[in-house]
């Protein structure tokens, strides 16, 4: 697929992916940041440069440009923002994006077995997403269903074999995790981070919440859905007895 850029805003993408690629060059960027940044420095140009793009994703001018020279990754609701104001689906995020002739040319990648994946944009904080069709096929706790994006947890620098996949009950962590969708945790990481999602076991029962770390120590959980769900404070003395299963990297959207 190609998207057609006018001359103006093809001449602006040249001149800034001939400058900011030294930039990531010296930053030495993963392949998957650089990706990231590329697309970001696109939409950019297709919403009339870093102010109005900005003002259109509701970013701050710095936290655009950080975004643009790699120094941080966007939410995927961010660059799903700046996509559907720049007329682009998307679908076509998850997709290899390259400067052509004067447009941008994306590659979708081709399918796995019964299911397509594409790779996310990034590791985003929300977690990244990927796309996978057929979703619905996909099992809790299958070897199957880890093994269909293996390629993904590379790119996350993940071990395959300790991401389990669960299934969502409930819709407490809308519009990040569906109710009824598979979600992927890795087992390897259970320190909890601030902003981090992650898989708890409480009263004996399974729950997804973000975290969000308090000065005076203890941690809050919060439910993305917190419309309905109120927050949640665990006090110091009982945070060493929260199980924690693990951190949740992915949630599965279909396409």
């Amino acid at each position: 697929m190609r998207i057609p850029l006018s001359g103006d805003v093809a001449a602006k993408v040249e001149a800034k992916l001939a400058k900011f690629s030294r930039g990531w060059e010296r930053l030495d960027l993963s392949p998957l940041r650089r990706a990231t940044s590329f697309k970001i420095l696109v939409l950019c140009e297709m919403l009339g440069g870093r102010t109005k793009a900005a003002k259109a994703a509701e970013l701050s001018d710095n936290t655009l440009d950080n975004y643009r020279h790699g120094i941080k990754d966007p939410t995927f609701a961010t660059l799903g923002l700046m996509a559907e104001k720049a007329g682009i689906a998307s679908r076509y995020l998850g997709g290899e994006w390259s400067f052509e002739a004067d447009s941008i040319r994306i590659d979708l990648f081709e399918p796995v077995g019964a299911m397509r994946f594409l790779p996310p944009p990034g590791l985003m904080d929300s977690p990244s997403q990927p796309y996978v069709h057929g979703y619905d096929e996909i099992r809790p706790s299958s070897a199957a269903a880890v093994a269909v994006i293996e390629d993904y947890w590379t790119r996350l620098g993940i071990n395959p074999d300790i991401v389990t996949a669960f299934l969502a009950e409930g819709d407490s962590m809308v519009p990040t995790i569906a109710d009824q969708t598979p979600f992927f945790v890795d087992t390897g990481d259970r320190d909890l981070a601030d902003g981090g999602i992650y898989a708890l076991r409480m009263e004996n029962r399974l729950v997804i919440r973000r975290v969000q770390r308090l000065i005076e120590g203890g941690v809050q959980l919060l439910a993305d859905n917190s419309a309905v769900y109120p927050s949640q404070k665990i006090n110091p003395s009982l945070s060493a007895e929260l199980e924690v299963i693990g951190r949740v990297r992915s949630a599965v959207v279909a396409c």
